[in-house]
């Protein structure tokens, strides 16, 4: 939890004066309304472009490949990032 989170959390533990928790609460609901509704626009203004020639050959390639899959500790050791 950040620092600032803690200090908002223990002063409006310490208040007293229920509208004053109730602004608090109003206002933290219209402002994730507005995150989520920003979000929906930014979603919705992203176009999907179709697959390319490359990129359908490469699907068709691994879905009919017949090579199992590599586990994750192999692919760790491939790439040194075990530790080891």
């Amino acid at each position: 939890m950040s620092p600032l989170s803690k200090e908002v959390i223990e002063k409006l533990i310490k208040e007293e004066d229920s509208q004053v928790l109730a602004e608090v609460l109003d206002f933290y609901e219209y402002l994730k309304q507005k995150k989520q509704k920003q979000l929906k626009k930014e979603w919705a203004s992203i176009e999907e472009d179709e697959p390319d020639a490359e990129e359908i050959k490469i699907c068709k390639e691994y879905k009919n490949s017949k090579e199992d899959l590599v586990p994750l500790e192999g692919l760790m050791k491939e790439l040194n990032l075990d530790g080891e």
